[in-house]
């Protein structure tokens, strides 16, 4: 990622005591906020400047993004307004007489103001995150570029080969839902970075690529439906069978979570994979799983079962009209409709925004198409040897609904060769977990469980 620099302005109010604040300003301050589920960090990095006063920084080191540029810093006595542009972002505060807190609000662009105190640290959060890869690496990690033909849509990625002769076996990675970078890195983890390394190291090559719209990959994420990532998917087969490195006999898929549902509409269509790895892996329809889903998490956080309830309800009227109505302005009233109660005209612009840019996600080809999948359709005509691993944890595919849909959908189609296994203690991410909600995924050191990592290469090299 690119580091951008941007000296803040600061705005002078009282000369002696803005002064005397831009000094216990200078340093790092750290706040958290937990919000849908999830723990958000800020670490804000102030530092003096001869010219101009004081100028920010600010990291969120769960999305692995540092050195975000805050644009304008004005200090009013004992007050504080920050604006990051690059993110929408702004942040008022009261900074508190001994100098070593700011009691204040984060504000997002849409208006929705959520409380952050932020607090003096002597120095910058870094996540533990010990299974990262450090170099030199005992395999090569090549750049590659690959062209999908389709629509001339370039994907970036990265090819790791083991030292030696070879051939070797290799795997494609599939990544999860989201515009995810070819590492899916998330909450600080580098998941499939971690896999490619593991996989290196015990003789397999592993073949993972930015998504449309991430990191040095073209295209629009949002108009991506799954059968353009399953033609992604299947450029990415056609180039590793031009490497004489890899065995054209022994080419794998491994999908996690959205991605397990290219990995079986591949499979069931092209002859060349020699088996498929499904990780977090929904058996249910997508639109079931996100009621499950949406129930799980919200329990874990505390709601009660009224509110989950009316929520679901509410998410059923939502994709009822992305389901059934086509005609995207008829949907856009109707959903406008159900999110503000009848009373769209009454909300404030900042209201009307937020309902607007939530509602035109859902209108995208992407949400339109994966609300309508089954997974099921596809993994009955898989043939080939599969191996799916479900975290006894996960509140986002949970085991107890979707296992029993993965086997019956496989034995339906007439596979044989295949291993349904629930991984006790093991979230989404299948890192071992407390309660499996996705406000625990940062603050969880390991990235991949070992005992997960082991299953999937000890599958991997028995397929032969």
């Amino acid at each position: 990622m690119k580091r951008l620099f941007c000296l803040g302005l600061v705005v002078l109010c009282s000369l002696t005591s803005a002064a005397a604040q831009e000094d216990s300003l200078v340093g790092y301050w750290k706040g958290i906020i937990q919000a849908g589920g999830r723990i958000f960090t800020f670490v804000f990095k102030f530092s003096a400047d001869a010219q101009i006063g004081i100028r920010g920084l600010l990291d969120l080191p769960e999305q692995s993004e540092q050195d975000i540029p805050v644009d304008e810093i004005k200090i009013t006595a004992n007050k504080i307004y920050l604006d990051i542009k690059k993110i929408q972002r702004k942040f008022e505060g009261e900074i508190s007489a001994d100098g070593k807190k700011i009691v204040g609000v984060y504000i997002r662009n849409e208006g929705l103001r959520l409380p952050l105190t932020l607090e003096k640290t002597d120095s910058v959060l870094t996540l533990k995150r010990p299974q990262m890869p450090v170099a030199p690496y005992p395999y090569k990690a090549e750049p590659v570029v690959i062209v999908n033909t389709d629509d001339q849509t370039k994907l970036a990625g990265t090819l790791t080969i083991p030292d030696g002769a070879g051939p070797f076996p290799a795997v494609i990675l599939i990544s999860g839902s989201g515009a995810q970078d070819r590492d899916e890195t998330f909450s600080g983890h580098k998941p499939f970075l971690v896999l490619s390394d593991h996989l290196a190291r015990l003789g397999a090559a592993a073949l993972r690529c930015d998504d449309r719209e991430s990191g040095e990959s073209g295209g629009v994420h949002l108009a991506t439906t799954t059968a353009i990532r399953a033609s992604d998917t299947g450029r990415m087969i056609d180039y590793v069978l031009t490497r004489k490195e890899i065995d054209p006999k022994r080419v794998f898929l491994l999908g996690h979570s959205e991605g397990t549902v290219i990995a079986s509409m591949v499979a069931s269509r092209n002859p060349r994979p020699a088996g498929i790895i499904l990780l977090g892996a929904p058996g249910l329809s997508i639109e079931e799983n996100l009621y499950l889903q949406n129930a799980l998490i919200r329990k874990a956080e505390g709601a009660s079962d009224e509110a989950i309830a009316q929520s679901n309800a509410m998410q059923r009227r939502i994709f009822s009209v992305v389901k059934e109505e086509a005609d995207d302005e008829k949907a856009r009233a109707k959903l406008r409709e159900i999110y503000s109660s009848n009373m769209y005209e009454r909300l404030t612009d900042a209201q009307k925004k937020a309902i607007d840019e939530r509602i035109a996600t859902l209108l995208t080809p992407y949400f339109r198409d994966i609300i309508k999948c089954e997974p099921s359709a596809a993994l009955s005509r898989v043939s080939c040897p599969v191996l799916a691993i479900i975290g006894e944890k996960d509140l986002q595919c949970p085991p107890k609904e979707n296992i029993p849909a993965l086997e019956k959908a496989l034995r339906t189609g007439g596979n044989r060769n295949f291993r349904v296994l629930q991984m006790d203690g093991l979230n989404h991410l299948l890192q071992h977990s407390t309660s499996g909600a996705m406000s625990e995924y940062a603050s969880i050191e390991e990235t991949i469980s070992p005992q997960a990592l082991t299953v999937i290469s000890d599958w991997l090299f028995s397929i032969k």
